[in-house]
């Protein structure tokens, strides 16, 4: 706390003429990015957290998300600095993993392990470009090829879900997704490797939830790369396993789908439906030209929206108000690059 005034009187005013200097409008939810969510810790590099109030913790995970719209918003300042943090500031498992979340500071909190974590900040780098990705392009191939050491079959064991549960079946489909995308983002080649991914999780007609002891049929909010598998280039839009997929992840068969007047997609770790679900709807009408379903997704997102104009981990599912945290970085941050 005292750090953070200390730098607040030494920065507030050089930032306030800045910003009043610039020509284009900032939009509420960039502004908050910005000015919450990133967090400067000192030597040229900045944390990006989950949210400023309950959880000011990083997920390398929802930080992506974050750094896109920075850098749409044209803050490519802070995702230099956020890079800086992942590279050089945060401490690492074993000297190799970033843990599930750090402090601000870099030093570990929770320590499982996830294999899309360990992906995020090399994709980041990989689509950010410039003097930063120069700087640690080395040391993200080393660690993309640390990840691949780690393949059991070709697939990569994660510890823990992208919503932050534990699993029984140790390889998880949307976190393979991104490892391809991820593969191909560095310039390597990836098609073997979606191939594998396509046949070796394709159960009864749709991509299943995760596979290894068993199959689990599931699909959660804060599984992303499955929805944009067709944006991304893993599938077509038109293709009859994703749009199983789909079906069925806003069917009442999906355990992370709750019904009521705004019933929706979201996810047993907290059971709701979650403005990410809702976002994915716009993913996915956007993939299949759909403007019904992607307007509908709007409207539901500015109904649930908080009175400052940014969004919740979960909502109601009967009257849309706040069920779980008022404020939550990664929806935020892909609303505001999907409006662009």
């Amino acid at each position: 706390a005292e750090a953070e005034m200390l730098a607040l009187a030494r920065d507030a005013r050089p930032l306030l003429e800045d910003r009043l200097s610039r020509p284009r409008r900032v939009v509420p939810a960039v502004a908050w990015l910005a000015d919450c969510v990133a967090s400067d810790v000192g030597d040229g590099a900045v944390a990006l957290l989950a949210d400023h109030a309950i959880l000011p913790l990083v997920w390398t995970r929802d930080a992506y998300f974050v750094a896109r719209a920075l850098l749409a918003a044209g803050r490519r300042d802070l995702v230099d600095a956020f890079l800086r943090w992942c590279f050089e500031r945060a401490a690492r498992l074993d000297g190799r993993w970033w843990p599930r979340s750090s402090l601000a500071t870099g030093e570990p909190k929770d320590r499982a392990f996830q294999l899309d974590q360990q992906l995020y900040p090399l994709l980041l780098l990989a689509e950010t470009g410039g003097p930063a990705a120069e700087r640690y392009r080395r040391a993200a191939e080393e660690q993309l090829d640390a990840v691949l050491a780690r393949a059991d079959g070709g697939l990569v064991a994660t510890s823990e879900t992208p919503a932050d549960d534990r699993l029984e079946q140790p390889f998880h489909f949307s976190s393979h997704v991104l490892l391809w995308k991820t593969v191909r983002a560095l310039g390597r080649d990836a098609e073997p490797l979606r191939r594998l991914v396509r046949d070796r999780f394709t159960h009864g007609g749709r991509f299943a939830y995760a596979i290894g002891a068993g199959v689990r049929h599931y699909h959660d909010a804060n599984d992303l790369p499955t929805a944009l598998a067709p944006a991304w280039g893993f599938c077509d839009a038109d293709d009859d396993v994703w749009r199983a997929t789909i079906a069925y992840a806003w069917s009442r068969e999906n355990a992370a789908h709750f019904d009521g007047p705004l019933g929706g997609l979201g996810s047993l770790h907290t059971p709701h439906p979650w403005p990410l679900g809702d976002l994915q709807r716009v993913v996915v009408a956007r993939a299949r030209r759909d403007e019904d379903a992607e307007r509908d997704a709007w409207s539901r997102l500015g109904r649930v929206a908080t009175w400052d104009g940014l969004l919740p981990e979960a909502y109601d599912e009967g009257d849309g108000s706040v069920a779980s945290r008022h404020w939550f970085a990664w929806p935020v941050a892909l609303r505001a690059t999907l409006r662009r």
